[in-house]
């Protein structure tokens, strides 16, 4: 049974929303298009004013009457920073509560680098997104973190491979909520990009989809009937460490590493190739090679797609998914990446999946961040 208390923080949900989608509008306007009477409207918005939530703008049209004051949603209450630890690259943005994404900035960290001075150059870069933006340090509402790895949710430690360990131990969550005094959530970062992908990119349309991350790392990320699903242990998605055949991992197999240093290792064995050289390789060099109709690197390409693309075809098929949305660098190699992944499901799943290439980049996870974000300061403003 609703209680009073439950029905006040509906209807203010409610009010909230429809200024968000719609706009400014008046307190008749919003008791009509919301089914709600208009002394309830009233006193929510006195509520919601009250806490700052909303803004009166100015007057409205008038019906024949006294022209009526006119509501919004006053985006500017509060800021969320969101940090993206995409290994040792962290990328942090800032919004406020429209949850678009308003300002970012990027560091360059070397895993050589002590912890306390990570911890100082990551709050200066914060400090400065803020302060340089024209914000007050006490409008921050909340810093949103994907890491990479599994979080548990009840120690807040991060189980992550060797090579992302720059951030497993420096207890972060812990460290910004006592230098900032504000929430701090912390996420798996691929279960982020899928969230961002769902809300801002290719995902909208879809209520049940995969986000897959091919790049250093292979990681998953779920969505079902509109929702994240992360799982008991927050394992969902992580599809990296699952065997196909062998004892090793796909992200053994085919992770960007591994399929870097295998190309090294077939050049120095005498594959002929049209890259010019075997050290420091990188998927830039690799793309022009491809593109120039480079047979080994195509083949190679085709492989390490089509073993993904067998992976993500058996998680389309248990789960009933409508898309598969791909990101990472593997996925900017070429079409033939996408191509071959699309191959591969159609080949496998009896019904239509939608397999594309992501539209947002790198910028898949702080979207997502923006969310959690966004809906946590909001369930806390609104009881």
């Amino acid at each position: 049974m609703a209680t009073q208390s439950s029905v006040r923080i509906s209807n203010q949900e409610l009010m909230i929303q429809y200024l968000i989608e719609n706009g400014e509008t008046s307190r008749a306007q919003l008791a009509k298009d919301l089914s709600i009477s208009k002394p309830t409207v009233s006193l929510n918005a006195e509520k919601l004013l009250e806490k700052e939530l909303l803004v009166e703008t100015g007057e409205g049209l008038s019906s024949g009457g006294r022209k009526p004051t006119l509501l919004n949603f006053n985006y500017n209450h509060k800021i969320i920073v969101a940090i993206d630890l995409n290994r040792n690259q962290p990328l942090i943005a800032l919004s406020n509560l429209s949850g678009k994404l308003m300002f970012s900035t990027s560091l360059v960290m070397l895993v050589t680098e002590s912890k306390p001075f990570l911890i100082q150059r990551l709050t200066t870069a914060i400090n400065e997104l803020i302060i340089s933006h024209n914000y007050d340090m006490s409008s921050l509402g909340a810093i949103s973190i994907a890491v990479p790895g599994v979080i548990d949710d009840v120690t807040d430690k991060i189980f992550a491979n060797p090579q992302d360990n720059l951030w497993t131990d420096l207890n972060l969550k812990k460290v910004l909520n006592e230098i900032y005094h504000v929430p701090v959530l912390m996420k798996n970062d691929i279960s982020m990009a899928a969230l961002g992908v769902k809300h801002y990119g290719l995902g909208q349309d879809f209520d049940d989809l995969l986000y897959v991350s091919a790049g250093h790392g292979i990681g998953g990320g779920i969505i079902l009937k509109g929702e994240l699903l992360e799982g008991k242990r927050n394992f969902a998605g992580e599809l990296g460490i699952t065997r196909l055949d062998g004892e090793k991992t796909l992200e053994d197999q085919i992770g960007s590493s591994a399929i870097v240093d295998k190309i090294k290792s077939d050049l120095a064995a005498g594959q002929k190739s049209k890259l010019t050289h075997d050290k420091d390789l990188t998927l830039k060099e690799i793309k022009t090679a491809i593109k120039a109709g480079d047979d080994y690197l195509i083949e190679l390409m085709k492989s390490s797609a089509g073993m993904l693309g067998n992976a993500v075809a058996n998680i389309a098929l248990i789960l009933d998914l409508e898309a598969i949305i791909v990101g990472g660098v593997l996925s900017e190699v070429g079409d033939l990446f996408i191509d071959t992944i699309e191959e591969r499901v159609k080949k496998i799943v009896p019904f239509d999946v939608k397999v594309s290439r992501s539209n947002l980049g790198q910028e898949a996870g702080i979207y997502g961040l923006l969310v959690i974000g966004k809906s946590f300061i909001l369930d806390q403003l609104i009881e």
